[in-house]
């Protein structure tokens, strides 16, 4: 599967098909065969033995996913660590998220056009003016940042902020004034200290983490089970270092970019030592404007990928790296699930 699309060549959403790969998360020894089915036509085939348990961030197979598609079926067999096997065949009924989620994806217009068109057609997140003190354009806050912490912010991050107060739920991001480091914000609105005592940085973080911290911009607040933040780091990675995301075992680690344009990452509360990096398929960092989109796939547009029934698969054919997770209840029984707005999977 290519790297995310918004490190390619922009293009309009508009007749681009989206692409598809089955993730299956299998035991060790597990081995699967099967025949990848779209409206009736073998499009595919897939064939996967699990060396690690869980789900991988690399696809096992990965197909197009043609506008107006009805119907997806899987039909194979599964052979258990002892050599056991077990025939399927298993058909859902397809729920396209294309007509709600085509703006984000429109890479031939701005992303504030695209925010605040997928804003108007969900009403899934609230989009308002930047709220700026009287006196105070969001152009001198950049200026005050970029010179306090001696960086220059990436421009989607400056477009999408310079012009919209954004909200999704309780969370949001941060009005220009208000940027800083994530240091900063643990010490000033998460109730953390610097040193000393059981919720000090210098205790819970290690020493790269703290560093990383320090020098990150944090750009929105997570408000729910806990606080988390999308957060960016103009260092970038080092070479083979966790990328710290849900599963994905034995992957090789991050790997710089050509031309380094830092890192994003998510952290939380929850797992505040473990800063989770976005990273394309090859590794490397994610550009701002998916780091920024990310915001409202994990958050706006999660609240519209869940099944209705057992029978129907979600699918998003504006998107170009549809995740479809493949697991089984049973030798005989399937489950297929779409997870690219996921929570923990959407970092993929």
């Amino acid at each position: 599967m290519p790297a995310a699309a918004t490190n390619q060549p922009q293009q309009s959403a508009e007749g681009r098909e989206g692409r598809a790969g089955i993730h299956p998360w299998l035991g060790v020894g597990e081995q699967l065969t099967a025949d990848v089915l779209l409206d009736g036509k073998v499009l595919a085939r897939l064939d996967d033995t699990a060396t690690l348990p869980g789900l991988k961030k690399l696809p096992a197979v990965v197909f197009d996913l043609p506008r107006g598609l009805k119907r997806l079926q899987l039909r194979g067999s599964l052979r258990d660590a002892d050599g056991r096997a077990g025939l399927f065949s298993k058909t859902w009924t397809v729920r396209d998220m294309a007509p709600i989620s085509t703006p984000l994806y429109d890479g031939s217009r701005p992303l504030i056009e695209r925010v605040r068109a997928f804003v108007e057609k969900t009403e899934l997140a609230e989009v308002a003016a930047p709220r700026l003190p009287a006196g105070t354009t969001a152009e001198a806050a950049f200026q005050q940042l970029e010179r306090r912490l001696h960086v220059q912010l990436p421009a989607p991050l400056r477009q999408l902020l310079g012009e919209a107060d954004i909200q999704i739920d309780d969370s949001y991001f941060l009005a220009p004034q208000d940027l800083g480091t994530v240091s900063e914000l643990l010490l000033k609105g998460w109730g953390y200290t610097r040193n000393g005592g059981p919720t000090a940085l210098d205790t819970l973080l290690p020493e790269t983490v703290r560093a990383r911290y320090d020098r990150s911009v944090a750009v929105f607040v997570e408000v729910g089970d806990g606080f988390g933040a999308l957060a960016w780091d103009p260092a970038g990675v080092t070479p083979r270092e966790p990328p710290n995301t849900w599963a994905d075992k034995g992957n090789p680690g991050a790997r710089p970019a050509t031309s380094n344009e830092g890192v994003w990452y998510w952290l939380h509360q929850e797992h505040i030592d473990e800063p989770e990096l976005l990273l394309d398929d090859n590794y490397q960092p994610k550009s701002a404007e998916a780091a920024l989109i990310n915001v409202f796939q994990r958050f706006a547009l999660s609240q519209a990928a869940y099944p209705e029934t057992e029978d129907e698969l979600v699918i998003d054919s504006a998107h170009p790296r549809n995740l479809l997770q493949l697991s089984f209840d049973g030798p005989k029984k399937p489950r297929l699930w779409f997870r690219s707005y996921d929570y923990h999977y959407s970092l993929y």
